[in-house]
């Protein structure tokens, strides 16, 4: 049986973004009045602008703004761009800026969790031990086992997201499963989502958009069956690979690919491949988890 992503609907953009430094570091932000809690947003390139222009990350965030909260999404600190990992808040300045967002925000005291992908998500796991958080949500990324397995500090509770065809971080890898095998154990709330392969329907790529243009429907249709005809996509129309595997010389993107665009199309064969990416399939049981544990 075939399975396809039915909703390719892009990001609503009803809303912009504020951005401010702490510590002098650059946070992107979205403080709605009356707001739940705060979502501090971690990318594993320790980027933050990706939570605000990708279409997976966009969709994610604004499904958490839909539920009522602010969102965050902080640079790091250090010039080699990922996270300092280091365990100690008195050098770290990423676990300081962390603490610093919070108050900056407003958010002293109040309800505030972290979603971070890849080494950003174990950047999330690493700074809920200095400044706890409601919940966190992992997405392409183990956490770190000295999170879940300190006998002195309960785990978070913590919602994970993982492709099936993530090489980096499958379902089955060792120390994820050991991971929630421990918060299973510990009684903390927990759950865990495989983003399955699922095939492109013509509107596939009607996902990409900006503000201000998108690509167009014929163009999206046009590009999947050019995929389909050069033998790109399986007979479910699946990715057969990951997009750096794919034959992109075969196909001819219509007008309103523009290179940001079709640098997106390549995500989207990766979600819809299952690959090491962002995805935004399970944003609803993301926000809906935050939502349990006010």
């Amino acid at each position: 049986m075939c399975w396809h992503r039915e909703d390719n609907a892009p990001p609503s953009y009803a809303w912009t973004l504020t951005t401010t430094t702490v510590a002098g570091t650059t946070v992107r932000y979205h403080n709605p009045p009356g707001a739940l809690g705060l979502v501090i947003l971690f990318d594993g390139g320790g980027g933050g602008s990706v939570w605000f222009t990708l279409m997976e990350n966009r969709l994610l965030v604004e499904a958490l703004v839909d539920a009522g909260y602010a969102v965050a999404a902080l640079q790091s600190a250090g010039p080699g761009g990922d996270f300092d990992m280091t365990d100690d808040p008195l050098t770290n300045q990423d676990l300081q800026n962390v603490e610093g967002t919070i108050t900056a925000l407003g958010f002293a005291g109040a309800a505030v969790y972290y979603a971070g992908f890849s080494s950003g998500g174990a950047f999330a796991s690493l700074a809920t031990v200095h400044t706890p958080a409601r919940a966190i949500g992992l997405l392409n990324v183990r956490g770190l086992a000295s999170t879940y397995t300190n006998p002195a500090l309960p785990p978070p509770p913590t919602l994970w997201v993982v492709g099936r065809n993530d090489q980096r971080v499958p379902p089955n890898d060792a120390g994820l499963t050991a991971n929630w095998a421990a918060i299973a154990a510990s009684g903390i709330d927990w759950e865990l989502y495989v983003n399955e392969p699922a095939g492109l329907l013509p509107e596939a790529f009607e996902r990409i958009s900006d503000p201000g243009s998108s690509v167009s429907p014929a163009d999206s249709s046009a590009l999947v069956a050019d995929l389909q005809a050069s033998g790109q996509l399986d007979a479910c129309a699946v990715p057969i690979g990951p997009a750096n595997t794919l034959s992109w010389g075969l196909v001819s993107p219509g007008p309103s690919f523009t290179p940001a665009f079709l640098a997106e199309a390549q995500r989207q064969v990766n979600e819809l491949y299952g690959s090491h990416v962002v995805t935004a399939d399970f944003r609803q049981q993301l926000a809906d988890f935050f939502l349990a544990h006010p």
